[in-house]
C-alpha cells in the first residue's frame, strides 16, 4: 500500500473486501393506519477497514439505516449481509449472537451501568459470550489498558470524566474483538480536545486493526477523518463521496457536485 492510499481505497479496488452489503433496503412504519417510510430502497457497500460517516438532517432515515446495518432493527424489505450472513434471514437469537460477536456499539450517552466498575462494564460482553469471570476480567483489563484507562479499573462511571466514560464505552465495544464498530454521535457530549482524541483513536482502529468504523455524526472533525461520507435524505442515498471530494469547514460541509 502506498503512503497516500487509504485502506478504504485499497478495499474498494478489491470486491472481496466488501464486508457489508445493503441491497434495496426499505423500512416502513404504520402510524394511525398510514404507511410511513423511513428508508426507501437503500443500496450500499461498506468495505473492510473503512471509516464511513453517515450524515443527514433529522428525519432523514440516518438512524434507521444505522440501526439496520448494526442488526438492531430489521428492514421491511431488502437484504443486509455481513460477510456470508444474511441478517434478514436470521432469528432473533442468531442476531443477538451476531451483535455480540461481530459488532461493537458506542453511544453518545455512553450507556454504562452506574453500579459497575469500569472493569465490570467492559467485562460484561465477555460474560454474555459465556467466558468465566477470570477470563472476562483479563480481557477487559487488557482493552482498558489499550484505551489508556488501566489505572481506572475499579472506578465507577460517576467517578470518571465524560471522556473517560466514553473510553470505557469504547473498551466495552472492543472487548470481543468485533469486525465492525458502530458509533452513534460518539463525540456529541465531549469537549473539543477529548472529542479529537476519540476520533483519532477510532481512526487508528480502522487503519491499524482493520476494524470497519461506521459513525452517525454531525461532527465535522469526524467527517474530516472519514474515508467516505454517506449523505442520506428522505430515506434515500443522496450522495456518497470520498473525503477528498468534500470541503469541510467550521461552518458546514460543502459537497462537490
Amino acid at each position: 500500500m502506498s503512503a497516500t492510499e487509504s485502506p478504504a481505497t485499497t478495499a474498494a479496488a478489491r470486491a472481496g473486501d466488501v464486508l457489508i452489503r445493503v441491497r434495496d433496503v426499505s423500512r416502513r412504519y404504520r402510524l394511525h393506519g398510514e404507511a410511513l417510510y423511513a428508508l426507501r430502497g437503500i443500496s450500499l457497500d461498506i468495505y473492510r477497514g473503512e471509516y464511513l460517516s453517515i450524515m443527514g438532517p433529522s428525519g432523514s432515515g440516518k438512524s434507521t439505516l444505522f440501526n439496520i446495518v448494526g442488526a438492531l432493527d430489521r428492514p421491511t424489505s431488502g437484504s443486509v449481509r455481513i460477510g456470508p450472513l444474511d441478517l434478514t434471514r436470521l432469528t432473533d437469537g442468531q442476531l443477538a449472537y451476531v451483535r455480540c460477536n461481530y459488532i461493537g456499539y458506542i453511544f453518545q450517552a455512553y450507556n454504562l451501568i452506574d453500579s459497575l466498575t469500569a472493569l465490570a462494564n467492559v467485562a460484561l460482553p465477555c460474560q454474555l459470550l459465556g467466558l468465566n469471570a477470570a477470563r472476562s476480567n483479563e480481557k477487559a483489563a487488557r482493552v482498558l489498558e489499550k484505551v489508556g484507562l488501566g489505572h481506572r479499573l475499579g472506578h465507577r462511571p460517576g467517578q470518571l470524566s465524560g471522556g473517560q466514560q466514553q473510553r470505557v464505552a469504547i473498551a466495552r465495544a472492543l472487548v470481543n474483538e468485533p469486525a465492525i464498530i458502530l458509533a452513534d454521535e460518539p463525540t456529541g457530549n465531549l469537549d473539543l480536545h477529548t472529542g479529537e482524541e476519540i476520533i483519532r483513536f477510532l481512526k487508528e482502529l480502522s487503519i491499524n486493526d482493520g476494524v470497519t468504523i461506521i459513525t452517525a455524526t454531525h461532527d465535522h472533525k469526524m467527517l474530516a477523518n472519514s474515508d467516505r461520507v454517506l449523505c442520506i435524505r428522505d430515506g434515500r442515498v443522496e450522495k456518497i463521496q470520498r473525503r477528498d471530494e468534500l470541503d469541510i469547514e467550521v461552518g458546514g460541509v460543502s459537497l462537490h457536485r
